[in-house]
């Protein structure tokens, strides 16, 4: 069956209103005159046929050909499932039409296709679970695999805080440390908006104050590092948010910096230099005086074929998350709403607007390949994680499921006490 959305005006109350109808009719129905009721929500006889689009969080479109694979899902298949979406992954991107739907499609090869590259996709995802039980935010959409991965695995994280973000307004200087470009800075407005988001998500300064104080565990922010123009940015607004709450020192010593790249994709870029160094995020200048406070870490990604899969290719990084420059602050909410990489925002609140939803609804628009790609890529990973031993059971993601809403209630809690 192929359900696509509710429209409101298919609901039906029978119960509710009276319907004019023919006394000589044996047939209620046939005889409903609809401009003569003022209820949108029409009342429809027993045994009346109707079609309808039904909706459920998420914006179907009948051309997507792979189902909604999650943690859950992949458990209940059966085995004739699961090979026959093993090939689906092998053969996904030999059809034109699909390639032509994906946002990159210069890649025309499976993300993690050998061993060597799923093995080096576990490892990252390991190195996160020695996070466990500390508050984690993912920045932007660049790590979301790896600690979707942690979570899914045997002694992973019990949970992590996605944070969109997008772009830039400052960059590396080597006397500064950084340099800010006014003219690609947020207003004031669109600050105040993301805030608001900050603070509903729970990735606000006072959170992660409130919890470090209550249990002396720091809040790790992660990112992909490259030059750290991003991350540099983004504790820009937490700095000066910080402050402004009276607690700028206090958020300098709660949070620790993990990034994760590539030393040979700066040679890369590069290739005239002889020696880098390790990346990290300079950090701006409201930060800048708590350096030594400010723990950071890299995890240099080795195997190149699998940072390119996972990191370079668009596709990947587009299909389970949203683009979120601070253009779109006060255009929408991006755990409300997700889409690509759209940046023509007219056109983003075109497609948010025409999307019907009601309150806690989280709506997604991707284009069809889009979905089957994410989906196919999410049953690869649980089957390779199945394959070596490493998917956790049931049970006990539940309980780390628990465990997670325990902590946020409790940080709701410490932070009403601030």
């Amino acid at each position: 069956m192929q359900i696509s959305r509710v429209q409101a005006n298919y609901f039906t109350n029978y119960q509710n209103n009276n319907i004019r109808t023919n006394t000589k009719s044996q047939t209620p129905a046939a005889n409903y005159n609809r401009a003569e009721s003022s209820n949108p929500f029409a009342k429809v006889p027993v045994n009346y046929k109707y079609g309808a689009n039904i909706h459920f969080g998420e914006y179907i479109d009948p051309n997507r050909t792979v189902p909604h694979v999650d943690y859950e899902e992949y458990l209940a298949l059966k085995p004739a499932a699961k090979e026959r979406l093993r090939r689906r992954y092998q053969t996904f991107l030999s059809k034109k039409t699909n390639i032509e739907g994906l946002f990159d499609n210069k890649y025309t090869t499976n993300p993690l296709s050998n061993e060597k590259t799923v093995e080096a996709f576990f490892d990252v995802a390991q190195m996160y679970n020695k996070y466990k039980g500390q508050p984690i935010i993912c920045l932007g959409r660049s790590p979301k695999w790896f600690l979707n991965t942690s979570l899914w695995m045997k002694d992973g994280i019990d949970g992590y805080d996605f944070v969109a973000f997008s772009k830039y307004w400052y960059r590396p200087d080597p006397i500064d440390g950084v340099k800010l470009i006014p003219s690609m800075a947020p207003t004031e407005k669109e600050i105040k908006s993301y805030r608001k988001y900050l603070d509903r998500v729970q990735a606000d300064p006072k959170s992660i104050v409130a919890f470090h104080e209550a249990t002396g565990k720091k809040t790790i922010i992660t990112d992909f590092i490259a030059t750290g123009k991003g991350a540099a940015s983004f504790l820009d607004v937490m700095g000066h948010y910080a402050k402004d709450e009276g607690i700028l020192e206090k958020f300098a010593k709660s949070i620790e910096i993990v990034g994760i790249g590539s030393i040979d994709y700066l040679e890369s870029l590069n290739p005239y230099i002889e020696e880098f160094s390790e990346p990290s995020v300079p950090l701006p200048p409201i930060l800048q005086k708590y350096g030594r406070d400010i723990k950071q870490h890299f995890y240099n990604i080795k195997n190149f074929e699998m940072f390119k899969d996972m990191l370079m290719n668009q596709n990947v990084n587009e299909c389970r998350s949203t683009y979120y420059p601070h253009q779109a602050w006060t255009v929408y909410q991006p755990d409300k709403f997700k889409t690509g990489l759209i940046k023509d925002m007219s056109k983003v609140k075109e497609i948010r607007e025409s999307i019907p939803t009601t309150k806690g609804d989280c709506m997604s628009h991707f284009s069809p390949a889009m979905f089957d790609f994410r989906n196919l890529l999410s049953f690869h990973i649980f089957d390779e994680l199945d394959k070596a031993n490493l998917l956790i059971e049931k049970g006990d993601r539940e309980k780390a499921k628990k465990r997670f809403k325990a902590t946020k209630r409790f940080v709701r809690e410490l932070k009403k006490a601030m």
